[in-house]
């Protein structure tokens, strides 16, 4: 699919994370060459309904308008400044009332990317990733792109890094992130890591007779496999590869410190098949230091049923021990 003549999506809430991640949309749906949709919910007050006697019920108020004509007032304003500064730009607004988390999952089916700020208004202000931004990288039908207050310095001719593990789901962000290097004509860096699994002790007992070289070039091979091809579809990226024993979130977050983008795979949508793999990549968009894209993969067809692709990483054998949190 063409998603260059589909839609960025922004949602903001009036903060000035909301600001940054409006700003990040703009830029990219004008770089993309397509739409921006603006979207802004808000909360009508609800008082109970005396007049009437109906327990629970609720009555309209001055107030209901106030709320919504502010609310469509700060948008139009948000939206006038995004035209300002990018006149070649198809700015559109979506305000009403409801959830911001539901509006922008409705918005995504029809979308080539949601943007959302780290964290911003309401009750759940100060969480470090704040619960529009998890609901929405949970459930969205497209990528999602978070943006953090503000990257930890600006580095010129910044890198985009991707974690990869070798699965199916790597491969969808590895995809994501070529074409992001590519457009922004900027390099690459691909990061995996790997530790030792020792769950039951085995591993560390065992950990004097692997042979580490052999190790390390399986680890490389899983880099290399899920490389392939995209240097022919790409030629114009510079590669680098990262392959390092240690911890995900620590090695992509060092990465981060110098890139403009830094993009993970998912494994499904939803709560209970993990949004971004689990506590880890959940980890890693809270300690990233620039944006973070969060890459779904392809809508599964209910009518088809095909077995999981990708390398199974418990295949090592002995006397290598098995491995545990790659990317």
């Amino acid at each position: 699919m063409d998603t260059s003549t589909r839609t960025v999506v922004v949602g903001i809430d009036l903060s000035d994370t909301s600001d940054l991640a409006l700003e990040w949309a703009a830029q990219e749906a004008a770089r993309r060459r397509c739409h921006l949709l603006v979207v802004h919910t808000y909360s009508l007050p609800t008082y109970p309904a005396v007049r009437a006697g109906v327990p629970g019920g609720t009555v309209v108020t001055d107030l209901d308008d106030s709320v919504r004509e502010s609310s469509v007032q700060a948008t139009t304003a948000a939206v006038g400044r995004v035209r300002a500064s990018h006149p070649e730009l198809d700015v559109r607004m979506q305000t009403g009332a409801g959830s911001p988390a539901e509006a922008l999952v409705r918005a995504s089916r029809e979308a080539a990317l949601v943007v959302v700020g780290a964290r911003g208004l309401g009750a759940f202000r100060g969480m470090l990733l704040g619960s529009v931004s998890t609901h929405v990288c949970a459930h969205a039908h497209c990528p999602v792109v978070v943006v953090h207050e503000a990257p930890t310095r600006s580095v010129a001719g910044a890198r985009v890094v991707v974690g990869v593990d070798g699965t199916q789901t790597s491969t969808e962000a590895l995809a994501f992130a070529f074409e992001q290097a590519s457009s922004r004509g900027v390099g690459l860096t691909v990061v995996h890591t790997w530790q030792l699994d020792a769950v039951d002790g085995t591993a560390a007992s065992m950990a004097w007779t692997v042979d580490w070289e052999q190790v390390g070039e399986q680890e490389r091979s899983v880099v290399a496999e899920a490389l392939a091809g995209f240097g022919e579809q790409y030629p114009t990226v510079d590669v680098r590869r990262d392959v390092a024993q240690g911890h995900p979130v620590e090695e992509l977050a060092r990465q981060s410190e110098n890139a403009c983008l830094l993009v993970v795979g998912t494994r499904g949508r939803g709560v209970v098949s993990g949004w971004v793999k689990g506590s880890v990549s959940q980890a890693i968009v809270r300690a990233a230091h620039c944006p973070v894209a969060v890459v779904h993969p392809p809508e599964p067809d209910p009518a088809e049923h095909h077995p999981r692709r990708g390398r199974d990483h418990k295949g090592f054998h002995l006397p290598v021990p098995p491995v545990r949190e790659r990317l």
